[in-house]
This record gives C-alpha cells, structure tokens and sequence, in this order.
C-alpha cells in the first residue's frame, strides 16, 4: 500500500485530522453524578476513575512471564457508586452500545449468583469484578495468596453507573479502565479505605484479570490491569510478569522534544473470539516442548538476541528428535520467535528508559522491530494497523507499532512534537488513499492510576 507523503506537503493540504479531545476528568465526573442520581433516586458516594494504558513493548508476553512496558493514560474510565445492603449488583452505563463497555440498558444480578458462563457483553466486566475480588479474598486465583480485605459479605450489594473517555475497541484498555474503576468503587464501599496501598492494588489487579479470564472469556495475562491500577504519573512500568514485581522508570519524551502519539484506526478490535486466546496456547504449547513453566523461564535474566536464536535452535532441535507438540508447528515457532524476541526487546528498551539521557533514536528502531514482530511472527496486524504505522515512518516518526492486542485497535507512535500535525496529515491521507474509515488521533502522556475522584 502507498503511505508516502510528499516533502512539499503541508497538513493544510489534506483533510483536517480528527483529534480526540483532553478528557475533563472531574467535570465528566460531576455529570456522572447527577445522572447516578437521576437513575437510582439517591446520590452515589463517590465517583472512581480508572485509566486505560499504552504500552511500549511486550505484547503477548504478559502471560508467558515477560516484562511489559506499559503506563496508564490520561484517558478514563468513571464509576459512580452507593452501596446496597441485599447482596444485588446493579449497574448502568452513559455509552451507546458498542463493543465492549456497553449499552444503556440497566442490567442486575445477585453476587452470590456470578459465575462463568451465565454473564455475557459489557456487564460481564463489571460483574466478574465482584467474583473475582470473592475469588482472590479466599486464595482461589492463579496466584493463591488469600487477600481478604477484598472479599465482599453476602449481603453486600451496589448501585452502578459508568462512564467513559477511553476510546472503546481502540486497543487502549478500555476494558481494563472499566474493571479497575468498578474494583476501586466496591473495595472502598466496602472496606471504606480510598487509598489501597500497592499491595492490595496488585490484589485488586488479579482480581480484575479472573474477571476477564473466566467471566468475560478474554484469557489475558494481566498487563491492562497492572497499568491501570499501579502507574505513577510521568513514569513507565517495568512489569516483570512472573511475580507482578514493577519498576518504575521515568520516561519523558518531552524533554527531548518528543510525545506519544496514538491513531485509533478505528478498525474493530475484540479479543474475546478465540484469536487471543489460540495465540497463547501455541506459546504454552511450545513452552511445554521446551520443559519449562514459562517462555520467560528458557531465557537468562537479562537476555540478549543471541540468547532468543539460541531457544529457537533448541526448540527445532527438539521436535527433530521426537518431542511431542500439541499445536501447529509452523504457527507455534512462529509464537515462539516473537516471545523470544520481543522479551529481549522489552529488556532493552527498560535499559535505555534507565539512563539519563535515553537514546531515542534507539527506542523508535525497537518500536518498529515490535511491530514488524506482532504482523509477521505473532500474526495480528490488520491493514489498517499497517498502514498507521507506516503512515508514520514515511512522515519522519522515530518509531510505531500496533499498541495491544492487534486484529484492530490502534498505533502507537514516538514523533516530535514540532511535527505532529503533518505525522497525522500523513497517516490521515495514508488511509484516504486505501479507503479505510477515516481515523482518530490522540497524544498520550504518562498519567496516574486509579483513584477516587469525588
């Protein structure tokens, strides 16, 4: 496809690029309240706002033990809540149907009564939130250490509206901004504590993620939910998958004259089909012909390429002698290539973020190997997704990869501020010329977790 962008063209030239606006958290907020109020006959408690995140590198590793590089943005999603003493969840949302926040239509149910399977759409996010906190409070999660400041009585219940800033099917986490605001909202109801400490917001994490995984269906590895409950403003996390353990890296691209940019191709982007979930059996698959518990676990602690070669070569040489693989074996070395590679990635890129002057240059080279990773080995670009990126290069961007879980969503991009109109302009006519729908722009800043915002 063609993206190039002349060298005389100015943005003027092209159609007016569509930004998404900055998001007024708090007066989003105030209406959110009244119109919690004007639905349920009472005002609510307080409203809790939790962020969608952007991530630099490590997709599809979360759930093999890699490090991500994600950080929460400024765009939210908003849970107004009052409690209930009869065991009922009730939830509503401001949104149009869509994707995957919602409709309008109130929906309701019994706590006790949650399980997987009877929930389906939008609410099964919200619902699977009060399952999953019951889930980790007795030590039934994935990772069976009992919290049980989350479990909920069973006469607790609560009233619940949402709403969102989150560009929905985007691939910037609005699921995850959803679960995380309702966790806030029920634990404080609850509990009446607003500031979780790390501890129990890593708690509040998994129980956000059994949510997705058993009640939803979307078998996620917890990157989303990390984000969106334990970032810092102005920071990147480190996030090592194995334990959940971060590291905070200071990460201001403006500082160098640079931002974040993203393009929501507005290409559709579901990850509850199967497509997710098939790539992460073909990674366990090729786990288990490796011998170990995770991908991550074949590699040194601090990989290099040579070390990621080095597990592609053991991986061939085992299935020539006989070892048994239960996926394709074509696609599943495929899978592997991109765990490997992209895990070294991630590792490289959280040196650089370490140093005080970053190199860059060198993080958009690695943004773009990312995403020449997820289209050729991982498989889960989508045309759209292409073009953004190369809609960006051919525009003077240092980097862009797809952002999430790809088949849709959006791009991210490092440019320099100096050029983000005519970056847009590019990619705006880049999609023109493919006749694809038309767009949406953002720029991303770093911002804060989840927190109670009235």
């Amino acid at each position: 496809m063609s993206c190039e962008l002349s060298e005389t063209a100015t943005p003027e030239d092209f159609a007016r690029p569509r930004w998404v606006g900055q998001p007024d958290v708090l007066e989003r907020a105030q209406r959110l309240s009244q119109k919690f109020e004007e639905a349920y006959g009472r005002a609510p408690v307080g409203v809790w706002a939790a962020p969608g995140r952007a991530n630099l590198m490590g997709e599809y590793v979360d759930f093999s033990g890699g490090m991500c590089l994600p950080f929460a943005h400024q765009y939210v999603t908003l849970t107004a809540a009052a409690p209930r003493e009869d065991g009922v969840l009730n939830a509503q949302s401001m949104q149009d149907a869509d994707e995957s926040v919602a409709d309008d239509r109130p929906r309701s149910t019994r706590i006790d009564d949650i399980e997987p399977g009877v929930i389906s759409g939008w609410f099964g996010y919200v619902a699977g939130v009060s399952w999953g906190m019951n889930r980790v409070a007795r030590g039934a999660s994935a990772h069976p250490v009992a919290v049980p400041e989350l479990g909920l009585p069973t006469s607790f219940g609560a009233d619940l509206m949402v709403d969102s800033t989150v560009p929905i099917g985007a691939g910037l986490a609005s699921s995850a901004a959803l679960e995380c605001s309702v966790a806030l909202s029920l634990f404080s109801l609850n509990t009446g504590n607003d500031h979780p400490n790390d501890a129990l917001r890593r708690a509040l994490a998994r129980a956000c993620m059994d949510a997705e995984n058993y009640i939803v269906g979307a078998n996620t590895g917890g990157l989303d939910q990390t984000a969106s409950l334990r970032s810092h403003a102005g920071e990147i996390l480190a996030l090592d998958c194995r334990d959940f353990d971060v590291v905070r890296l200071p990460a201001d691209p403006a500082l160098a004259g640079l931002t974040w940019l993203a393009i929501d191709t507005r290409a559709p982007h579901k990850l509850a089909d199967g497509q997710y979930s098939s790539r992460r059996a073909e990674c366990e698959a090729a786990a288990a012909v490796l011998d170990v518990p995770t991908l991550r676990d074949a590699l040194p602690e601090h990989p290099t390429p040579d070390d990621a070669a080095a597990v592609l070569d053991r991986f061939d040489h085992l299935l020539e002698v006989g070892a048994e693989l239960t996926e394709d074996r074509e696609n599943t070395r495929l899978r592997l290539r991109h765990s490997m590679t992209e895990m070294v990635r991630s590792v490289q890129i959280a040196d650089e973020l370490h140093s005080d002057s970053p190199d860059w240059a060198f993080v958009g080279r690695l943004l773009v190997e990312g995403h020449e990773s997820m289209r050729d080995d991982c498989e889960v670009t989508v045309p759209e997704l292409d073009a953004a990126v190369d809609g960006c290069l051919s525009a003077g961007a240092l980097g862009a990869k797809v952002v999430g879980g790809g088949f849709g969503g959006s791009v991210i991009a490092l440019v320099s501020l100096e050029s983000v109109d005519r970056l847009a302009a590019a990619v705006q006519l880049c999609f023109a010329q493919n006749g694809f729908r038309e767009p949406l722009f953002l720029t991303l800043q770093p911002s804060e977790a989840g927190r109670r915002i009235l």
